[in-house]
């Protein structure tokens, strides 16, 4: 049951990602982790992800803004492996109930974690962003929803915000499964799940990208803030009320 239903979503999300730029990656990573404690969850959605990713990034790779992916991809793996030191350190309990914590503000409270300004991002900022990235994607297993406003600061259309994230993330998802790596987690070990999310990316970010630009940004939001908060919310009581 849990193949089926990481499938299904790793395709719905992919689908929500291709359209909107992000966004499908967070509601898979809480999908993953109603089965699976967090310090695993986050590195099988991060090989699910850099499946997903690298799809996307490589369907629209004329897009891409290759500057700002190699500024932002310099401490990445660096922070990766001391985000993965702060999740192992500290209980699953307590990880589940700081994952949904963060899911509940991207879904509801975007502003809190966004860069407002609207002056042009200078380059070197993005190592900062990339650090940002490692270290998110390695703790509670997902940075897109942080560092998409400044991709988008840096890129002149949506095609090409959407290229130049899916690529950024395909790095912070390498470093972060190298990362866990390191901490003694075998990919090898959950092959089944990795698979089948995998290709569940693959076939969602094919008819994502086709849909680009004629599913309206107010229906993609209501979606995707009820399922998140479905799943963030039981994630919480899972963590305050472990069996």
């Amino acid at each position: 049951m849990e193949l089926v239903v990481i499938g299904v979503a790793a395709l719905a999300t992919s689908v929500l990602s291709a359209i909107a730029g992000l966004g499908g990656g967070i509601v898979l990573l809480v999908v993953i982790a109603q089965f699976f404690v967090p310090t695993v969850a986050i590195p099988i959605h991060g090989a699910i992800q850099f499946v997903s990713n690298g799809s996307r990034g490589a369907m629209l790779w004329r897009d891409v803004a290759w500057r700002a992916v190699l500024w932002s991809s310099i401490l990445v793996l660096p922070a990766s492996i001391l985000g993965v030191y702060a999740a192992t350190s500290i209980p699953d309990d307590a990880t589940r109930v700081a994952l949904g914590m963060f899911v509940l503000i991207i879904g509801w409270r975007p502003g809190l974690l966004t860069w407002r300004s609207g002056q042009r991002l200078p380059d070197p900022a993005l190592i900062g962003v990339g650090a940002v990235s490692g270290f998110l994607n390695s703790t509670v297993g997902a940075s897109g929803p942080v560092t998409s406003p400044f991709f988008k600061a840096v890129t002149a259309t949506h095609v090409a915000f959407v290229a130049t994230a899916a690529i950024s993330q395909v790095v912070a998802h390498t470093s972060k499964i190298v990362a866990f790596s390191l901490d003694d987690f075998s990919l090898r070990d959950h092959v089944a799940v990795i698979t089948i999310g995998a290709v569940g990316v693959v076939v969602g970010t094919w008819v994502g990208t086709r849909l680009l630009g004629r599913i309206t940004d107010d229906r993609l939001d209501a979606v995707f803030k009820l399922v998140l908060s479905a799943l963030a919310i039981r994630l919480i009581v899972d963590g305050l009320l472990p069996d």
